[in-house]
């Protein structure tokens, strides 16, 4: 597939080697989880910068768009909402003469906004949730893949050995997402 096998290189090699970090402290990711490079949303605060070239943003194996810390939302709003809730129930209780329906359904005009938004968030991450867990084989199988391209400098080609199909750096997500020659 290359010219000059000389100028073959692994594509998680060609994607590290176009990665550049300066970072003090970031956490790796762990044994079974998917393998990729830390996009800036992980490494957290703007001042750790992390830069890729446009070869290495091509041939990286694509992260997913959420971050973790996004999937807690909901519950801290409910936990929020929860806690007000309480305190100005306490409150109210501790009038003159309350009323139970009064105690119990007055701090929604305070707490209902933070209660939907939380319920919703709570919804949609355990969507995200399954959605995950439906593409989990897709993702790996299409990692094993990732794994065993080549690029070749040179002729600016990816490929796979022993399948015979080559292809510019730009189609790497297509090829492990989808097209496979004989399969």
């Amino acid at each position: 597939m290359c010219s000059e096998t000389d100028q073959v290189v692994a594509v998680p090699g060609a994607v590290a080697a176009g990665t550049t970090y300066k970072i003090g402290r970031a956490r790796l990711p762990g044994a079974r989880e998917v393998a990729d490079l830390p996009t800036a949303a992980v490494l957290g605060a703007s001042k750790h910068v992390m830069s890729r070239t446009q070869l290495a943003v091509w041939l990286s194996f694509p992260s997913r768009h959420y971050t973790a810390w996004t999937r807690n939302q909901g519950y801290l709003l409910l936990l929020g909402a929860a806690l007000v809730h309480l305190v100005v129930s306490l409150v109210i209780a501790m009038g003159q003469d309350p009323q139970w329906g009064e105690v119990l359904l007055a701090p929604f005009c305070l707490t209902g906004l933070f209660w939907g938004f939380g319920l919703l968030n709570v919804l949609g991450a355990r969507g995200a949730r399954r959605r995950d867990a439906q593409e989990a084989p897709a993702r790996e199988q299409a990692l094993a893949v990732w794994e065993r391209l080549y690029y070749c400098a040179r002729d600016n080609v990816v490929y796979e050995p022993g399948v015979g199909v080559s292809f510019h750096p730009s189609e790497t997500r297509e090829y492990i997402f989808g097209f496979r020659p004989g399969r």
